[in-house]
């Protein structure tokens, strides 16, 4: 675990010293499907933060907004994209006028970091850094005292909010690829499948049309895990929404929408077998 590395100001070396007049703890509710990542940063708050309390966690949103309305904390670190669940936005939606400040946690250095630095809302990547982790925090304490003075603040971070929701969670399905201009995005159900070019990828879409990107398989296996995506083979990736039929013919392949024939190592037969029989 890294420690501080950086020098900190008089006014952050108050909230860091539990000695020196620090004002009362941050009340705060952490939201993540994931428990490995609850738990990782409730101790990294612990250890980094002495004057934050989290007071309670959800694993998604309906639990995230029970735990909001019991405790109301301070502070919510949400998790964007929780594919056991719903989406984040979703729980900032349901919530409304209740929503605490927001934390963004997201392990995607994508297209929504540009929409959080637009709207100058606080987000985290994953994994989290102890010296970003307070930064976060100085940066939320800071938000607070203006807030509870400006009723004008409080509903202008609202209506930031509401755009970032607007902005991130309708396009929170979406993957970005970069080019040479700028980026494109994609939605991964309007893919058929992917196949490994080198150490570049070659995604094809159902109205027939063809991207390279320099990403690796290996990396959008891991971006499209929850979205109906299965690795097949190790030079192909398949959107199971896509598939049409299977034959055992000189092989095993997969006959995808448009009529692509895609191989399937003998490996991975059985995996794929039950995942198109769900």
């Amino acid at each position: 675990m890294c420690v501080l590395s950086t020098i900190l100001t008089d006014r952050e070396a108050r909230y860091f010293s539990p000695g020196m007049n620090a004002p009362p703890p941050l009340r705060a509710v952490i939201v993540d499907d994931e428990q490995p990542a609850r738990e990782n940063l409730r101790l990294l708050l612990e250890q980094f933060c002495p004057q934050v309390q989290v007071v309670g966690t959800g694993d998604g949103v309906v639990q995230g907004a029970e735990r909001i309305r019991t405790h109301r904390p301070d502070v919510l670190f949400l998790d964007i994209r929780m594919p056991s669940g719903a989406e984040g936005f979703d729980l900032l939606d349901q919530l409304g006028e209740e929503a605490p400040l927001v934390v963004f946690v997201t392990a995607f250095k994508d297209y929504a970091i540009e929409a959080f630095h637009a709207h100058a809302v606080d987000y985290l990547l994953k994994p989290i850094d102890p010296d970003e982790l307070q930064r976060a925090v100085l940066a939320v304490q800071d938000r607070i005292g203006q807030l509870d003075h400006d009723p004008e603040k409080r509903e202008a971070y609202r209506e930031d909010l509401r755009a970032i929701s607007r902005a991130v969670g309708t396009a929170g399905s979406r993957i970005t690829v970069d080019h040479a201009r700028g980026f494109k995005l994609f939605d991964p159900g309007s893919i058929t499948h992917l196949e490994a070019d080198g150490n570049c990828t070659l995604i094809h879409f159902s109205d027939g049309t063809r991207y390279l990107d320099t990403r690796t398989l290996r990396v959008y296996e891991e971006l499209l895990k929850e979205e109906h995506f299965l690795r097949v083979h190790r030079s192909h990736l398949v959107n199971l929404r896509h598939v049409r039929e299977y034959l055992r013919e000189d092989g095993h392949w997969v006959v995808l929408a448009g009529g692509a024939r895609v191989p399937i190592a003998r490996d991975r037969l059985d995996a794929f077998l039950t995942a198109v029989r769900r």
